[in-house]
């Protein structure tokens, strides 16, 4: 008997073992554009914001680059400078060689959103697809738009459309209130369209919108959202400058916010500005260098 209750005893704490390695320790805040990640299984890949590491990682930073990350345990922000190299562990990362890390606090408010972040966007396997538009799939030069992103928050009463591809001859914009009532036509004469002051835009409102041919037919479509007042008050008050100056952390969570906001627009500002892009699902995808300057 004792036996099986020892047989018991060390499986489930193999299957405990087994859960926690496979629970994020930290998750990225910031990382210089030559930071490299090693997986367990020995895949290496370049360290970006929003990612999360798991027991076992390991990371390379090079001489003269940074690397940024809360330990979800513990809520701090430790901060490391190379050279260095690093091993997350069970509950914190550890420095193998290299200069001693920085400690820092994190708000709770960030703590918080972060927390939201993970909830909303699960931990992306591999690379996922970006959210396309509804196109036409037998057009052979589709029309696509860039803005605004379907299903996106706007933080301001004058939304423009920007396009890409071939326009329809004689083509309309058509925009339909939240009742699924004609709100306006414009005619589509360029891959820019600004709606006239006559429309009348208010705060709060929703549409949807597509693109028809003069002889009938849809060819894209989609929709948006104006943010209530207060909401795009408040989004772009809590702007950071877009300065060398200014902490890449400091950024990250200001892009976040509009992220999980659905102001993806302003939200991907943010993005470039950190050197990366980010899928839907909450891919990142490095783009360019980033500064190594901040605290």
């Amino acid at each position: 008997m004792n036996v099986w209750l020892k047989c018991i005893f060390f499986v489930l704490l193999f299957w405990a073992g087994f859960a926690q390695a496979k629970e994020p320790v930290v998750f990225v805040l910031a990382a210089t554009d030559k930071v490299v990640v090693t997986n367990p299984k020995g895949q290496r890949y370049s360290a970006l914001p929003t990612q999360r590491l798991l027991h076992g990682h390991t990371v390379v930073v090079p001489k003269g680059h940074r690397f940024s990350v809360l330990v979800l345990n513990s809520g701090h922000r430790r901060v490391y400078r190379g050279p260095a190299r690093l091993k997350v562990i069970a509950d914190t990362v550890r420095v193998l060689s290299g200069l001693p890390v920085k400690v820092f606090p994190v708000e709770q408010a960030n703590l918080d959103l972060i927390d939201q972040w993970m909830n909303q966007y699960a931990r992306p396997r591999g690379v996922l697809p970006v959210k396309g538009d509804k196109t036409d799939p037998t057009e052979t030069n589709p029309l696509r738009v860039l803005q605004p992103i379907d299903g996106s928050l706007l933080l301001t009463r004058n939304p423009e459309f920007v396009f890409q591809g071939e326009l329809p001859r004689e083509g309309n914009l058509m925009l339909f209130d939240a009742r699924g009532k004609r709100f306006w036509v414009e005619p589509i004469e360029s891959e820019y369209v600004s709606l006239p002051p006559a429309a009348k835009f208010e705060w709060g409102q929703s549409f949807t919108w597509e693109v028809r041919r003069l002889t009938g037919g849809r060819v894209v479509s989609g929709s948006f959202h104006i943010a209530s007042e207060e909401t795009a008050r408040s989004l772009l008050e809590a702007r950071v400058p877009d300065t060398a100056s200014t902490l890449p952390e400091l950024k990250l969570f200001y892009g976040m916010r509009l992220q999980l906001a659905k102001a993806y627009q302003e939200a991907n500002e943010v993005w470039e500005s950190l050197g990366m892009v980010l899928t839907v699902n909450g891919q990142p995808s490095r783009i360019s260098r980033l500064s190594t300057s901040g605290q």
